[in-house]
């Protein structure tokens, strides 16, 4: 219901929070029941998105080999997240939309707020109404994502079958030695994902921090470009908010939990992430502030605070208004026809009173003529 899409859009700051949220944390999810199978993992209904998925990044190695392209599994990744992202940009842009759009309606809903004050009911009531009359979703900023969650994890998916299958065990991509280190599926499923970092022996990591140097710079990266994506995503937090406090724990604490989630994957699978999380950004740039997005323009005329009813319904004062000017219309034409009506009776009354005056002065008139004549 629009009351409850209220409820998540206040606790979480904007749709594409709750989405970015919604989408890490189904991801870590996936990767968390994934490490407790076994490496034939059934997909159950999405075999064939990952199977496909998995044709296709083969297909597209196959392809950078003949034209002899360096590192051409760790691109491979790289363009079959592109071109994944580039399938789903038509729902990213439906989403940042309606996100837009809700923000827009912000002045109104801070004087709501400013009204009401600690009625939440209140609040939620005059909001949900509001978000009617501007025909605004705040649904339709969440629901984009979750269609394509699916594909994400299908994705992520099939890079663990070919990281199982040991195609990335001689695959390096520039500074990282291998895309199938540090660690493996298997320490992974074996909770030892970190095995390869700590604990530290003789002060260092196992297995060295040269390797363990150019294996960390990816999650680092991750961090950093996570970070990056929240400042462009997510608006600023108001201080006075209620869930200010929930905002800035997710704000700060999702991406450490995604770096820390990457430490106990194989780097292509790190590598994945990193990449879909630079052409997110780069298509939030895009649609919020270089004009991408397109945002439909309304006039909500001018907002009456309590006229909200419990359905969500706003009072229609126009037609009151129609109404009281008919009403009053219909006074003056009727006080006009009773004074037009009292006007035309006195007149035909002094008429009446002057006729008999007349017909005497007539009479006499003629009798002076007949003597002047006699």
């Amino acid at each position: 219901s629009t009351s409850t899409a209220v409820d998540l859009v206040h606790l979480y700051g904007s749709g594409e929070q709750l989405d970015a949220i919604l989408g890490s944390y189904l991801m870590i999810l996936d990767a968390s029941s994934s490490s407790a199978a076994e490496s034939a993992v059934d997909n159950g209904w999405l075999t064939p998105l990952v199977e496909g998925l998995e044709t296709v990044l083969r297909y597209i190695q196959t392809g950078f080999d003949r034209y002899h392209v360096p590192y051409s599994y760790g691109w491979s990744i790289v363009t079959l997240t592109l071109f994944v992202k580039t399938l789903t940009f038509p729902l990213t842009k439906t989403q940042v939309e309606s996100t837009m759009s809700m923000q827009a309606l912000k002045p109104e809903i801070d004087a709501i707020k400013d009204k009401y004050g600690d009625n939440k009911d209140a609040v939620q009531r005059e909001t949900a109404a509001l978000y009617e009359k501007a025909n605004v979703n705040p649904l339709a900023g969440c629901l984009p994502t979750l269609a394509t969650i699916p594909i994400f994890i299908g994705l992520y998916r099939s890079l663990t079958s070919v990281a199982s299958q040991g195609d990335l065990d001689n695959q390096g991509f520039y500074w990282i030695p291998s895309l199938a280190g540090p660690t493996s599926v298997a320490a992974q499923k074996a909770g030892s994902g970190t095995a390869w970092l700590f604990p530290f022996v003789d002060g260092h990591p196992p297995v060295g921090w040269e390797l363990a140097s150019a294996y960390l710079v990816l999650p680092v990266a991750l961090v950093v470009a996570q970070y990056i994506s929240s400042a462009i995503i997510s608006p600023p937090i108001d201080p006075n908010a209620e869930n200010a406090k929930v905002q800035k724990a997710l704000y700060l604490g999702l991406p450490l939990m995604i770096g820390w989630f990457s430490l106990n994957l194989p780097s292509g699978l790190s590598l994945y992430y990193f990449s879909n999380t630079v052409f997110t950004s780069a298509q939030q740039i895009f649609l919020r502030k270089l004009g991408g997005a397109t945002l439909a323009e309304y006039d909500l005329g001018p907002i009456e605070l309590g006229k909200a009813r419990r359905s969500g319904q706003t009072v229609d004062a126009t037609v009151e208004a129609s109404s009281s000017d008919v009403v009053e219309t219909t006074m003056d034409n009727t006080i006009s026809e009773s004074e037009g009506a009292v006007t035309s009776l006195s007149m035909s009354m002094e008429q009446d009173a002057q006729e008999p005056a007349l017909r005497d002065l007539d009479r006499r008139c003629k009798r002076t003529r007949k003597v002047s004549y006699s």
